[in-house]
């Protein structure tokens, strides 16, 4: 399944901490059709994000929230200058935000299947190469394919 559209991709984004790259990306979300409603979501991000950092290391981080704010799966790539991301100093650079929709269906588990692809993905050396080289949004495109 790809779920990466070249319409949400940012590059050499200079985002200037953690608030401003949420509601970035999801404003970003919100102008593509994604969101019924932004706050709502914004504010489950913000509330996965009280839970647990979703900092995973490799300069990565992948806020995310399942919500019923959220009109279909909807997932967005920024690359940064560095950021604190939380306050054990993590610095991001990759921020990847995911957007699911609330089902209440108990064997629905698109959410982990999701993040376990992209959490694999992430983990691959080469593939954070291409994302810090990327000169277009065709080239990170590629590495979600």
């Amino acid at each position: 399944m790809n779920l990466l559209s070249p319409a949400f991709i940012e590059l050499n984004s200079e985002l200037k901490n953690k608030s401003h790259a949420l509601n970035f990306l999801v404003n970003k979300l919100d102008d593509k059709g994604c969101l019924s409603d932004k706050r709502e979501y914004f504010d489950a991000v913000l509330k996965r994000e009280e839970l647990l950092s979703t900092y995973c290391g490799y300069n990565i981080a992948i806020p995310h929230a399942v919500s019923k704010a959220v009109k279909k799966v909807s997932f967005g790539f920024c690359r940064t200058v560095s950021l604190e991301w939380d306050k054990n100093d993590d610095e991001v650079k990759f921020i990847l935000i995911l957007a699911i929709p609330y089902s209440n269906k108990k064997e629905d588990n698109l959410h982990i299947d999701l993040m376990s692809q992209i959490a694999s993905l992430a983990l691959e050396e080469k593939v954070r190469k291409s994302w810090e080289e990327a000169k277009s949004i065709e080239e990170i495109s590629k590495t979600f394919q």
